[in-house]
């Protein structure tokens, strides 16, 4: 019998635990300790706007006074005074990173699923991010985190957007996607795969607008379920019309209703995992940026910024572990 998870999430027992624990007095001055250290790891813009300004009217002051061998000489300072300090915002930034994850981010998961590990540098597979989004571009992530449960979930921040090229050759972005991925390692027995895509208001050329979530493919078949609020919201096109209808139950269709009400929801299945991306439209987990921010940090409230996806996500696939 699997293992289900979703009760962690919705436990209160669980975010008493977490406040007790960031309120004890030796927390709260081993948090005070971290934040100094991280304060002083935050890169203020104006002194770097207040250095850009100055380097270049002493270099244009030096340019007028100077020959061309001292000129050069004092390129090529700037040069490696720069790249000395783009070296040493990187080192900062990473530092800060680290500062975060151990003493706020790992603290609260492993409470909750101990031997969870965190890279905030890398993102998901990337061929999961393209089949949930599959019309964009490009895609960009960040904070992986690892969750120590049976499944090994998967979580990552995501961006996916499209370049185009206009008539005066500027190049112009286009966010398709912006917000969370989750995927487990799942024997779901299905024989290609499920997709279940959100629709948008609007019709394309007489079709149903999914953006850039992907039509229908040759190779898949639209599966309409039995509640109109969830074939007006989403469109289901698998090439397993058996294992569809068997997972996609009442509960399912329940959980992905309420979704719809939150932010766009996509999932994508096969053989080997499930996945599923909230378009948030915001990156959770984001460094602080300012002392200010540094000092608003607290254990509790990392938690609650992701607790309410994950629940969604484990009520999911312990449903769809009932039906296998």
């Amino acid at each position: 019998m699997r293992k289900k998870y979703r009760d962690k999430f919705t436990n209160p027992e669980i975010v008493k635990r977490i406040e007790q624990i960031e309120n004890s007095p030796q927390m709260q001055s081993k948090l005070l300790l971290v934040k100094n250290g991280m304060k002083n790891n935050i890169i203020n813009p104006f002194v770097l706007v207040i250095g850009a300004i100055f380097g270049f009217i002493a270099l244009s002051a030096m340019r007028a006074m100077l020959d061309i061998y001292s000129l050069l000489v004092m390129a090529a300072i700037v040069y490696f005074w720069e790249n000395y300090s783009e070296q040493r915002r990187k080192q900062r930034r990473n530092d800060l990173a680290k500062s975060y994850i151990d003493n706020f981010l790992l603290p609260v998961l492993n409470e909750i699923l101990p031997d969870t590990t965190i890279d905030y540098s890398k993102k998901i597979d990337l061929k999961a991010m393209k089949r949930l989004v599959p019309d964009s571009q490009y895609y960009f992530g960040n904070c992986h985190i690892v969750f120590g449960d049976d499944y090994k979930t998967e979580f990552s921040n995501m961006q996916a957007y499209t370049e185009t090229e206009d008539s005066e050759g500027h190049t112009r972005q286009t966010i398709d996607f912006c917000g969370q991925v989750l995927m487990a390692k799942f024997d779901t027995k299905i024989n290609g795969h499920i997709r279940v895509v959100p629709v948008k208001k609007g019709k394309v050329l007489g079709f149903r607008n999914h953006g850039s979530y992907g039509k229908k493919t040759k190779i898949e078949k639209e599966i309409e379920t039995e509640s109109i609020e969830f074939n007006n919201s989403y469109a289901i096109y698998s090439t397993d019309d058996f294992y569809t209808r068997l997972i996609l139950d009442p509960k399912i269709i329940e959980l992905l209703n309420d979704w719809k009400e939150k932010m766009r929801v996509c999932l994508y299945m096969n053989e080997q995992y499930i996945s599923v991306s909230f378009e948030s439209n915001a990156f959770l987990f984001a460094l602080p940026q300012t002392k200010k921010q540094v000092d608003e940090l607290s254990l509790s409230t990392e938690y609650e910024k992701v607790r309410e996806k994950l629940s969604g996500f484990y009520s999911l696939i312990d449903i769809i572990g009932e039906k296998l």
